[in-house]
């Protein structure tokens, strides 16, 4: 198994909220985009850990949603 990878993926009103797991702990994700002045801000929260199935890798991200690559590598790093 290659970590990190995400475990849900959910977008809700202009926003992204992605959880998944690294090798040390579980993560979730908020991805913002402010409108008004084009800044994209990212919560990232670290929990405790536990296996749950993969969905994705973080470079397979910006092929499927509407993410660039550029905040999948950023939020790869974050994690890792």
């Amino acid at each position: 198994m290659n970590y990190p990878y995400l475990t849900m993926i959910k977008k809700h009103n202009n926003q992204y909220i992605l959880e998944g797991c690294s090798f040390k702990n579980n993560f979730k994700i908020i991805i913002h985009t402010d409108n008004l002045f084009g800044e994209e801000f990212i919560n990232i929260q670290k929990i405790s850990k536990n296996n749950r199935p993969s969905i994705l890798t973080f470079f397979e991200l910006s092929i499927f949603h509407e993410i660039d690559f550029a905040t999948s590598m950023k939020l790869y790093k974050e994690v890792c």
